[in-house]
Formats: structure tokens, sequence, C-alpha cells
């Protein structure tokens, strides 16, 4: 492959990453955030008593229509939110990137077992779609320069 071709190329994988981590992120801080709002539009509110009040909720629909035992869903849902806005911020800034995206994946497998033992829940298909993003953004995390591991540890004579 002739140099401009592969400049082009590790171009394309570069923003490649930064568009799946990014994706990734977003999804992650909003959905942890979305735990602690009320509302919608100018009426929404965020609070830790909307946070306590949603999970609580999360936690008592997924025990009464699963299979999953009450306290384990308690458990689980207590810290979810916290969760997910810290693997989402970490997949953001990009350090140890490899492994917050690892810490990714295994969140949205997390919550695909609980929404697996509902009935015909069909959201868990999309949950498999955020897993193969992850797998993706992992795939091309070679080229993660756009990060801050891209700042901190880049080889000094970059390939």
């Amino acid at each position: 492959m002739s140099d401009n071709n592969q400049e082009k190329s590790n171009f394309a994988l570069i923003f490649a990453n930064l568009l799946l981590r990014l994706w990734i992120a977003l999804r992650l801080i909003a959905a942890g955030v979305d735990k602690f709002r009320a509302g919608s539009g100018k009426d929404a509110t965020f609070s830790l008593q909307n946070y306590e009040t949603k999970m609580a909720n999360i936690a008592k629909l997924t025990y009464e229509k699963g299979f999953l035992p009450e306290k384990l869903c308690g458990l689980y849902a207590k810290p979810l939110g916290y969760i997910l806005i810290v693997v989402g911020v970490w997949v953001l800034l990009g350090l140890f990137t490899e492994l917050g995206l690892l810490a990714a994946g295994l969140t949205f497998l997390s919550l695909a077992i609980g929404l697996a033992t509902l009935p015909d829940d069909t959201e868990v298909v999309l949950i498999g779609v955020h897993i193969l993003i992850v797998a993706a953004a992992l795939v091309t995390n070679k080229a993660n320069k756009i990060s801050l591991d891209g700042l901190l540890f880049r080889k000094r004579n970059d390939d």
C-alpha cells in the first residue's frame, strides 16, 4: 500500500475509533443522567430523590416481571446510574481506553442480562447492538490517537 493510502487508512481508523467512543460515552452518560430525571422538557427535574424512586421502580419491575431474586435486583439498581456515568466519562476521556471499553461492554452486557429475564423484551436486541459497537471500538482502538491515551502514551515515532 502506498504511503498516501496508508495515511488515509490510518486517518479513517483514527476517526472511526473516535466516533465509536463518543457514541458509547454519550449513550452511557445520557442513560446515567436520565436515572436522575423526573418529567420531561422544561418541567424536567434532576435530583437524588428522583434517582432513588426511579431505580426502586426499575428493580421492582425487573423482580416482578422477570425471574431474578428481589435482593439482587435492588443491589444492582442502586449504583447503576453512577456506574453508567463513570464508565461513560472514562470512555469519553480515553484513559486506559481498552479497559474502559471493556467496562462499557460489560456494563451493557449486565443490562442485557436483566432485560433478557423479562418476558418479550425486544430491548435486549438493542443492547446487543450496543455491545457490537463497543466491539468495533475495541477493534479500531489500535488507531486511538484522539484520547488521553493517545496524548500521554503515544510513541515518539508514530507508525
